[in-house]
């Protein structure tokens, strides 16, 4: 009896030995069917162009030689490397199932990424994120749907497909070298004996008809010519917005390159929970983050040199 006991134990190690074997090999091997590398192109130092096309609208990257643009405007560089970063690192992770792609499908939000290289297509896919932001998705068309990540971090990766080309947009205010700066007119409207001009004359820089602290100046202009914005309102955001534009601008400041040419930015008025200020770049509406915004408040007598 203890031999037939024993034969039979020895017949059960095997079997779950044969099963864990088959489950190892066979197991793994399933998971190394999903390609690492499916949604990558092989060199992405080539892609000079990216599309994004949704239902609500297309957007256009390109890098034109020196800078990446968006629909023709100046991009955000570090967006930029935070997008090519993405498109390295991201793998898919697993197969999304039937059920769950047929509810992903019927909202809509699909964004066709199309690769490119001086006009001619890499790699092109859909990227779809989940309502609850969690879970991100790529996919080609007609083919299965795969749940991407980024390996070693827990961040939603559709974030940066689905940007406005606001949000792509560079945020620096006086986007311009400042070897090229020439001067800067502020005009405090109602409080004209605070208004002054900083101009550039070969090193020197000074404010017109007064002798100026230096550091402050030099600190001033460094902080406004640096200064970015928090946010580029569209044109419906703007409408919000229309009974503070109706009023005269705290401040109007007005720069000029070597160029001649003028950037003019008016603040107008604090919103949003007194963290931002609203402003107008030229004709553009724009959100300045209140305490950065302080610094284009001051007027000429803050510059006089303490005795």
């Amino acid at each position: 009896m203890l031999q037939n006991r024993n034969i039979k134990l020895f017949v059960s190690l095997a079997v779950l030995c044969a099963a864990t074997v088959f489950v190892l090999v066979f197991g793994f091997r399933t998971a190394s069917e999903i390609d690492k590398q499916l949604f990558k192109v092989a060199d992405q130092a080539e892609v000079s162009e990216v599309q994004f096309t949704s239902a609500k609208d297309t957007l256009r990257l390109k890098y034109d030689g020196a800078k990446w643009l968006v629909n023709g405007k100046e991009a955000d560089r570090q967006l930029i490397k935070v997008f090519f970063a993405t498109i390295l690192q991201a793998e898919p992770k697993r197969k999304v199932a039937p059920s769950l792609v047929d509810s992903l499908q019927k909202l809509n939000a699909a964004v066709k990424i199309t690769l490119k290289k001086d006009g001619e297509q890499l790699k092109e896919y859909f990227v779809v994120g989940n309502p609850a932001q969690s879970e991100t998705y790529f996919y080609f068309e007609g083919g299965d749907w795969y749940v991407v990540t980024i390996p070693g971090y827990r961040v939603y990766v559709a974030s940066i497909f689905e940007l406005t080309e606001n949000d792509w947009r560079e945020k620096r205010i006086f986007n311009f070298n400042w070897q090229n700066f020439k001067s800067l007119r502020a005009s405090f409207p109602g409080q004209a004996a605070e208004d002054f001009t900083i101009t550039a004359q070969k090193q020197y820089i000074s404010i017109d008809g007064m002798e100026a602290d230096t550091t402050k100046l030099l600190g001033y202009l460094d902080a406004v010519l640096q200064m970015p914005s928090d946010k580029i309102l569209s044109g419906e955001e703007t409408t919000e917005y229309d009974s503070l534009f109706n009023v005269a601008p705290s401040v109007t400041i007005s720069i000029f390159d070597i160029a001649n040419r003028e950037w003019r930015l008016s603040v107008f008025a604090t919103a949003s929970a007194q963290k931002l200020v609203l402003a107008k770049l030229n004709n553009e509406a724009i959100l300045l983050n209140a305490k950065a915004a302080a610094v284009l408040l001051r007027g000429r007598t803050y510059f006089k040199p303490k005795k």
